[in-house]
């Protein structure tokens, strides 16, 4: 791996976990026999899972459109792999994704659409997956180094 690359996936795995610590601890705090508005630590804990989400979705993009620019041809092919990949991998989320993960009072609380369930669970299993890929490839690339040793 490139040593301007390591930088920003060392950053990118830190947004991750944050992201999915912010997520767990959501989950842990949230009590659905409770109303939403009371429930200040689960607000907070979402707030945050959602927003580094966002920024580690914009930046991965946003690296991904600089390395593309930067290195056109031997990143182009990878970058569309890995795009489809992400893509497919947001289908099989949408199709196994069940939409009733978050009980519909709390659709109408928040005054989002009950339609969007799916599509919020499609998110959240495509977000589990990825994350689980990247501890793989990392552990795979560490057990690789120590093999060819």
């Amino acid at each position: 791996m490139k040593k301007e690359k390591r930088p920003i996936l060392i950053g990118a795995l830190v947004i991750a976990v944050l992201a999915c610590i912010a997520a767990l601890c959501y989950a842990i705090t949230f009590d659905k026999n409770m109303p939403i508005e009371e429930q200040s630590m689960a607000s907070a804990f979402w707030s945050i899972a959602y927003w580094t989400a966002f920024v580690l979705i914009v930046c991965s993009a946003l690296t991904g459109v600089v390395f593309l620019l930067k290195d056109a041809i031997g990143v182009k092919a990878r970058f569309l792999v890995i795009l489809a990949a992400t893509i497919v991998v947001f289908f099989v989320s949408f199709f196994v994704a069940s939409g009733t993960d978050l009980p519909a009072t709390l659709f109408e609380k928040t005054g989002t659409a009950l339609s969007a369930s799916k599509w919020i669970s499609a998110g959240l299993y495509t977000v589990y997956l990825l994350f689980a890929g990247v501890i793989v490839s990392l552990l795979y690339a560490e057990v690789s180094k120590l093999i060819k040793k």
